[in-house]
């Protein structure tokens, strides 16, 4: 899946322009329920303003009034030294980016930046939550899952979709995740039955092993 799919659409995110003041751009991040926005100059991505960076500036270096600062232009606490991505990044590229930044959420433009926007259209934004999301919705937590070990997945996999499809079982997600222990894997399945415990069952009496099972909230 492509970000584009996920994210905030430029039509319907209130960035913040840099000639708000930070009491302007403050009460547009408050609205916009985030912790930090972009910044544009008309539809250019120019930056991004943190909620947290203000308020460590203000409490660590400023030493003027309060009303004082809250007349500053966003333009002077503004980090321009931002990773955008294009609209066909994949969401796991985005997940990876959350994992090794600090960053809130990643700014969508029309041309993907290394560091130092300035030319770019801003076309959304994609946002952790977003992304969590897409994950929860392959791991779900209402459905029927399970997890089974196994050595062999070329030899395993297809033998274990047409046991469970014997059953009476349809998989809605499939996941491999390797163990990194003796060649282990881990086959995440979330399956939809009539009687999943019967499926559960069948599978263990072929000799596979199965763990983690979950019933979904209706069992």
């Amino acid at each position: 899946m492509r970000v584009k799919a996920i994210m905030m659409p430029f039509s319907k995110l209130a960035c913040i322009s840099v000639e708000n003041t930070v009491e302007e751009a403050m009460k547009i991040i408050d609205e916009q329920g985030l912790l930090s926005l972009p910044v544009v100059d008309g539809q250019q991505f120019v930056g991004v303003l943190s909620k947290q960076f203000l308020f460590e500036e203000f409490f660590r270096n400023y030493t003027g009034t309060r009303e004082e600062f809250a007349q500053r232009k966003v333009m002077e606490f503004m980090k321009t030294r931002i990773e955008t991505i294009g609209e066909n990044t994949r969401i796991e590229e985005a997940a990876a980016m959350f994992i090794t930044s600090k960053v809130r959420f990643i700014p969508i433009t029309n041309e993907q930046s290394l560091h130092l926007p300035g030319s770019c259209s801003t076309l959304g934004i994609v946002t952790q939550q977003a992304v969590f999301k897409e994950y929860q919705k392959i791991f779900g937590n209402k459905h029927n899952s399970m997890a089974i070990y196994t050595y062999d997945i070329r030899g395993v996999l297809g033998k274990i979709c047409e046991l469970i499809a014997k059953e009476g079982g349809d998989i809605c997600n499939m996941m491999v995740i390797p163990t990194d222990v003796m060649d282990l894997a881990e086959i995440f399945l979330r399956v939809e039955a009539p009687d999943f415990e019967r499926v559960v069952r069948a599978l263990e009496r072929h000799g596979y092993d199965v763990r983690d099972v979950k019933y979904n909230d209706q069992k």
